[in-house]
């Protein structure tokens, strides 16, 4: 606010208002600058951050699919032992009659055979998956992919980098993040065939278990 002072010769500007006027040009300058951010593409570091982002996360997810995949042989391991502990105790097997030994024996060679697709599911899903960087590139050596950079002579590869653009290393980093997409999902894929064996063996294995418990219990 400005009024005039005592002697009435000058304007005297209030400071809350001048305060208060600079407070206004900044939070309009952060607007204008944020509806131009909005707009504009990113430039060539801030993409090149976006997908080195965007590999990390990518990372984190193939060791969660791990995770889950060792989780899942815990959770077999745990019940494979409580039927082997049960069907190793023969005499229940004889003492059922006759209509239901097949059915249990058949059974049991259903639950080896999901033991077998499981653990070649959990196979699948653990295997190491290399990014072939040779082939994510062309004509050059690959700067950003692990198994490319251990198969290539160190001279070359310093002298790549003397002259690799932030373009090529964009367009490489995408690439990468691309095949790592691939990978996530044939890994998560795995996983869920490695969870839908489990379910069905978790199922047989209870039946098992409940039958062998109801022979002791009514034989013993």
């Amino acid at each position: 606010m400005a009024h005039r002072d005592n002697t009435g010769v000058g304007i005297v500007v209030d400071p809350a208002a001048r305060d208060h006027d600079g407070q206004g040009h900044r939070h309009r300058k952060r607007e204008e600058k944020r509806r131009r951010d909005a707009v504009r593409p990113p430039d060539s570091f801030e993409r090149f951050r976006i997908i080195a982002e965007l590999v990390a996360e990518g990372r984190q997810l193939v060791e969660i699919a791990d995770h889950k995949a060792r989780y899942a042989l815990i959770v077999l391991g745990v019940l494979n032992a409580a039927v082997f502990v049960v069907i190793s105790r023969a005499h229940l097997l004889g003492d059922l009659r006759g209509g239901l030994r097949p059915w249990l024996i058949a059974a049991l060679a259903i639950y080896a055979v999901l033991t077998f697709l499981f653990m070649l599911h959990a196979i699948d899903c653990l295997r190491p998956r290399w990014l072939r960087g040779a082939k994510l590139v062309h004509g050059r050596q690959s700067l950003l992919c692990w198994d490319a950079v251990a198969t290539a002579d160190l001279q070359d590869y310093r002298n790549a980098w003397t002259v690799a653009r932030m373009d090529e290393i964009n367009d490489e980093a995408a690439a990468i993040a691309h095949r790592e997409s691939r990978i996530i999902e044939a890994k998560y894929r795995a996983l869920g065939r490695l969870y839908l064996g489990l379910s069905a063996m978790v199922v047989l294995g209870g039946l098992l278990l409940a039958v062998y418990a109801g022979v002791a219990l009514f034989t013993g």
